[in-house]
This record gives structure tokens, sequence and C-alpha cells, in this order.
């Protein structure tokens, strides 16, 4: 399969063929997956000794536990005996993970102690039969991420730049970030790339898709013709590890409208001793999306987080949590939790509009016809890059383009032709 011909980054020109075929999907979980730096969860899921959660690296199910000596393992949860999950709820703590079918048991380091009627193996090591570990797990400022490939960058060379821009979800504040109310999770029959690269470069849906949300929280005067959201100023930045986001432009926060009252004062409130941690812009911005190449996304301001788990070519499973804070008063950590899942919970006002244009945008390419197509990644095609001064090293171009998303697939093509 000739993947320059359904990728054409130069003419801005990709194949609904990438979004829709069981082959390409088969290839990516081995060439992209199975190399790049997976989001994991949150450190502060786990703060005692034997905490534990489950969670998942694509398709392959794995559970993350604080050892006694305060690091982190991430296992994957499969019984070396029969492949049976050791592991099966979602978090809690433990001493050991017990397999229910033949009662083979694991220490929370993963390795084998005790299996019933050990004497029938002879000479078995349990050394050898241990959980498989994920190769490398590493935490940026309390996000955890995982990785298979041994020879992978480290993922603060895979940051690379965008590290920036996590620093403003995650760094605000000393004290640093904890999640509030667990996870949500929910499935929407599309491919994975979609809501990824939405959430990389996508301003312009908004103000289409979202406009009966916008005009029922917006004053009885409000005229989307006269406010556009077009006439702002922004930016939209991506980097050459496929990172990609964009923002609106502001000296002091703007507070998403979707927050409660108490959200928005602490944004505000705490702006001057975030601008002194992260500097102004940053911490300014308070509005916006984001990607991490290749699935994990967020947003700021509501500051939901979430990975897509693919599901095959053509399913999703979103997993997502509400960061905050550490420091902010329990009254400001609720407020948050509320803001978040009013607009993009599971049934949050703006999250369903996403999900519905995802999941008919995957319908219609059941069709041949359909999937012989070519759709238009053509906006801002050439346009010269816009300068930053004393900005991240990093691409930036006007909010409303698809360079991000060029930018992408560029390194989606990248990956899966290696």
């Amino acid at each position: 399969m000739d993947l320059q011909k359904l990728v054409r980054i130069n003419e801005g020109i990709i194949s609904p063929r990438i979004f829709s075929d069981p082959e390409i999907y088969a290839r990516e979980v081995q060439s992209i997956f199975a190399k790049s730096w997976l989001f994991l969860g949150h450190e502060s899921q786990i703060p005692k000794a034997g905490d534990f959660f489950s969670t998942y690296m694509a398709e392959d199910p794995i559970f993350i536990v604080r050892q006694k000596d305060g690091s982190i393992a991430a296992l994957l949860n499969q019984c070396r005996h029969r492949g049976m999950r050791v592991c099966r709820a979602d978090q809690g703590n433990a001493k050991a993970f017990t397999c229910t079918y033949h009662g083979w048991s694991y220490d929370t380091n993963g390795e084998l102690k005790a299996l019933p009627h050990e004497e029938l193996y002879g000479a078995i090591d349990k050394r050898d039969w241990g959980l498989r570990r994920v190769t490398r797990v590493e935490s940026y400022k309390g996000l955890l991420f995982g990785n298979w490939d041994a020879d992978a960058p480290s993922l603060g060379e895979y940051l690379g730049s965008a590290a920036h821009y996590v620093d403003g979800l995650v760094d605000r504040l000393d004290g640093g970030t904890e999640v509030v109310g667990g996870v949500q999770k929910w499935v929407i029959a599309c491919n994975w790339k979609m809501p990824a690269e939405q959430f990389a470069s996508d301003m312009y849906h908004a103000a289409y898709s979202h406009i009966s949300a916008i005009e029922a929280c917006m004053p009885a005067d409000y005229d989307p013709k006269v406010h556009s959201m077009a006439d702002r100023d922004g930016l939209q930045f991506w980097t050459e590890q496929g990172h990609a986001g964009g923002y609106f432009l502001a000296d002091r926060p703007n507070p998403s409208i979707w927050l409660e009252p108490a959200a928005k004062r602490w944004l505000e409130d705490s702006f001057d001793e975030a601008s002194s941690r992260i500097g102004q812009k940053n911490a300014a911005r308070v509005s916006g999306h984001n990607t991490i190449f290749p699935n994990f996304s967020w947003l700021n301001g509501t500051n939901t987080i979430r990975v897509w788990h693919p599901r095959g070519h053509d399913r999703i499973e979103v997993w997502a949590w509400v960061l905050v804070d550490s420091k902010a008063p329990p009254e400001v950590k609720d407020a948050m939790r509320k803001g978040a899942l009013r607009s993009f919970g599971p049934s949050g006002m703006l999250e369903q509009d996403d999900g519905e244009n995802w999941v008919e945008v995957q319908k219609v390419m059941r069709g041949a016809a359909a999937r012989g197509g070519e759709f238009c990644y053509g906006m801002a095609l050439g346009a010269p890059e816009i300068h930053i001064e004393g900005g991240a090293a990093t691409h930036h171009g006007p909010l409303f383009s698809d360079n991000a998303a060029r930018n992408f697939y560029r390194r989606w093509l990248q990956l899966m032709e290696a």
C-alpha cells in the first residue's frame, strides 16, 4: 500500500481510507502506538504504596502500581500462564495480584511469587515468569507516559518544545496538579485520528458545530456575526514530533464561558503567581486546544484531559479526567469539575456536538465511493509561518488553518513508513 498517495501533505489532500481501512489500523498499532510515548494517567491517582489503576496502551491492557520505594511500575495486564488479566479492578490498593483463572500470584512489582501445585512444574524458575513491564515509564510534572520501545528518545526529548504548552496545564502554581472526580469513560464510533487531529488543529469548527451551546450561554443580544471567532487574534502551534494546538491571544486570562464563577475567579486571582512561574503569555492561555501525538489531548481553562484509546479502525474509548491546581481550595476544585463535565463530560453540551460529527463522518465512510474520495486540508497551505518573539522553539501560524493538521499527518506518515 502506497501511503504517500493517500497522504499528500504538500497538496493538502488526505484520503478517507486512512480513517476507514482495517489494514492501515493494524499497521498503526505496530508503527505508531508501539513506538510512541502514550499517556497513562496522573501520579495523584496512586499516592500510596500499593495504589494502582488500570488503563490501556492502544489495545494492550496495563496497570500502574506505586511501589514501596515510591517508584512507579507499569505492567502488562496478562498472566504469564494462559493470558488472563490479573488485575480486574479499575483502581484500588493491593499487596498482590492473583489470576482468577489458575491462581498464579504476582507482587506489586510484577514478580511471580506463588502458583498452585508448583511441584508439578519441576524446576520452574519463578524469576523467569514475572509480568511483562512496560519498557519505559516516565513522568512529566505528574503526567505519566509509557513507551514499549527501548530505543525511543526520552519523554523530555519527545515532548520537545511542546513542553512549554504542557506547562501551561500542569505547572501554573507551586504544588502542581491533581485529578479530581475520577475518570469518565465512553465509546464513540469513529477513528482515533479524528478527535486527536481536531484537538491539535481545529478552532474552525467551534463557531458552527457549537453555535447552539454558545448562543444558549451568551447574553440575549449576542450576535455571532458581530462577535466572530475569526476576528479574534490567535495562533496555532505545531512541532516536528507531531504535537500541536491553538489558542486565542490575551494579556490576561479570559476564562471560558463554560466555567463556574469560582473557577473563573481562581484563574484570574492566581494569574500573577502563574505568570512569575511560566511566563505571562502562557499563564494567560486559559482557552485553547492541544494534542500530544498520537492520542493525548486537553483543553486549557476547562482542564479536561483525555486519551483517545483506539478500538479498531472505527471505534474509540474516550477516557477523560479533570485536572486542577493542587493548592486550589476545595470549592474551586469542585467548580472546575462541574464546568468540565457540563461542557466536555460524556453528556456535555460541546462533547455531544463533537461526538456526533465524528460518528457521522465515520458512517459515511462505510460507502465505497466515500472511501475513494479526497478530503481538503488546504487551509493556509503555503502561507508563511508567524515568528513569535521570545516564544517556544516551535512552528506558529494562523489559528484558523490546516497547518497543524497537515503536520499531524506528516508525522503519522513518517512513522508509518519508518
